[in-house]
């Protein structure tokens, strides 16, 4: 099996590939871009100087210097260790633990970051002890010997948040990488003809995977945008799929809905879908009210449902494990009083089991259990973790099959997503799903603002009970009802869900 260094060069020396990165530095305009030859002598300059085998971490901001470092290492064989810039007030004891876990000597960044780091962080941020190197002051024209990787061996560690405790780390292998990016050719048909325009994070699995290693692997360009600058006006993105004829993007399930909120009808003059083979849904619950206020915002533009992708993935799978079928709506059923959206099926070598989560017997079709994957995709383990990744990664059926931690049922070999087994609320012996729950609340009141609530339990006397937290619209910040509010939150879950958070 190749590597994806092995792509790149294979393209090169067949002189076929049409892979080149365009990075709008505003979230508009291009001012950088990167063919495929330059990435890679770019990518050899950097490697010249890293140890092998060794866990480097990356500390860049969105763009091509990140590209440069990210495939210096793999062509190092070095370990890439891909992390979030931290901000102002938070981030630095998540790298100080990332640096810890893996033992990491050696980082790279840009003076810039450790100009800032230093000032918000004085001396604390010392404390991370590690050797910079500085993007800048790589050459362009690398001209490195190196020995190709094999594909057994670490390409990069995916850390989690570590939100909820101490960061771990996904093992992804060069096989892992390459097995994966034959799923997602396949199920998006992409060829050298594909364009994609991406501004999910580079640190993250899907805007790695499929933003940065997909078109290197299937042979086409990708406009990289920063994901701030989706955020702070979220027209940026259908205006670059506009500009730059692109066939192929995505994101979660929020980014559709602040296109539906954001996007204002005078943008519309400058926005053009017809072009697009689909935009994929995916890395978070997939509302089926969210798919069609989408399609209905921008219908006029040359958008509909069968441009609609969904899917399911997760970093201990690499990335994705199913998809819909390119070129058809997506499935939506009611079950047990929710709409679900299907995540589609399988492919290649990938195999899905329903289980039992605590007898570990396969579930019938329409029967929720855990959903448990297994081929060529799915990691090794988690870094360092022996236990965890024995209590993960388990025997089943002559394979070893993750555990994904996620509820779900198979309906006609479709794949519907119900939930995360450990966000699950039990009240009285029955299940509740919180993103259930959030969306009632959401919806209830014109003063609520989307995908800003969280619904969860905690003991009191003895008992769960339902807590919900969420955010007001700024605009009724002053002038909302907050009793009334309150009232129709109570009402809207007692009726959708037969609970109360006041008991």
């Amino acid at each position: 099996m190749d590597t994806i260094t092995d792509v790149i060069e294979r393209a090169l020396t067949q002189g076929r590939s049409h892979t080149s990165f365009t990075y709008l530095d505003d979230g508009e305009n291009a001012v950088s871009s990167l063919s495929l030859l330059e990435l890679r002598q770019s990518a050899l300059s950097v490697a010249s100087v890293l140890p092998s085998t060794r866990a480097v971490v990356i500390l860049l901001p969105q763009g091509l210097p990140f590209l440069k470092a990210f495939f210096g290492c793999l062509y190092a064989q070095a370990i890439a260790v891909p992390v979030a810039i931290p901000t102002k007030h938070r981030g630095l004891e998540h790298i100080k633990a990332i640096v810890t876990d893996a033992s990491i000597a050696i980082g790279i960044t840009h003076r810039s970051i450790l100009t800032n780091l230093q000032k918000w962080f004085g001396e604390d941020y010392s404390s991370i002890g590690i050797e910079w190197l500085f993007i800048e002051d790589f050459a362009d024209n690398g001209t490195f010997t190196f020995d190709a990787p094999v594909p057994e061996q670490l390409a990069f560690l995916q850390y989690t948040s570590g939100s909820t405790g101490t960061p771990k780390a996904v093992m992804v292998t060069h096989e892992n990488i390459i097995a994966n990016s034959k799923i997602i050719q396949a199920c998006f048909q992409n060829t050298a003809d594909t364009v994609s325009v991406c501004w999910l994070p580079s640190f993250h699995d899907m805007g790695l995977i499929d933003g940065i290693i997909q078109p290197v692997y299937s042979g086409f360009r990708s406009i990289l945008m920063s994901p701030i600058h989706f955020l702070q006006r979220p027209a940026r993105w259908l205006k670059a799929i506009t500009k730059y004829g692109a066939t192929y993007s995505g994101g979660p399930n929020f980014a559709y809905d602040l296109c539906v909120e954001r996007i204002k009808d005078e943008e519309l003059l400058d926005i053009d879908l017809t072009h697009l083979r689909c935009l994929y849904n995916g890395a978070e619950p997939i509302r089926a009210a969210t798919i069609r206020r989408f399609v209905e915002r921008f219908a006029c533009v040359g958008f509909d449902t069968t441009k609609i992708f969904t899917c399911y993935g997760l970093a201990e799978a690499t990335l994705a494990v199913t998809t819909s079928t390119l070129g058809t709506a997506p499935t939506m059923i009611t079950h047990a009083m929710s709409e679900l959206v299907s995540c589609g099926g399988i492919y290649e070598d990938t195999q899905l089991r329903i289980l039992n989560p605590t007898t570990h017997e396969r579930c019938e079709d329409g029967d929720v259990g855990e959903i448990c994957i297994a081929g060529t995709s799915v990691s090794p383990g988690y870094f360092n973790r022996l236990q965890q990744t024995a209590d993960t990664f388990v025997e089943y059926e002559d394979a070893v099959f993750l555990r994904s931690g996620d509820l779900g049922f198979l309906e006609n070999r479709e794949l519907f997503v119900t939930g995360r087994i450990k966000d699950l609320i039990i009240i009285r012996g029955k299940n509740h799903y919180p993103q259930d729950i959030e969306q009632t609340v959401t919806n209830a009141h014109q003063s609520l603002q989307p995908n800003s609530c969280a619904a969860f339990s905690c003991e009191s006397d003895g008992e769960e009970r339902l807590v919900v937290v969420q955010e007001i619209k700024r605009t009724f910040l002053h002038t909302a009802d907050y009793k009334d509010i309150v009232t129709t939150i109570v009402e809207a879950v007692s009726q959708d869900h037969r609970l109360n958070p006041l008991d």
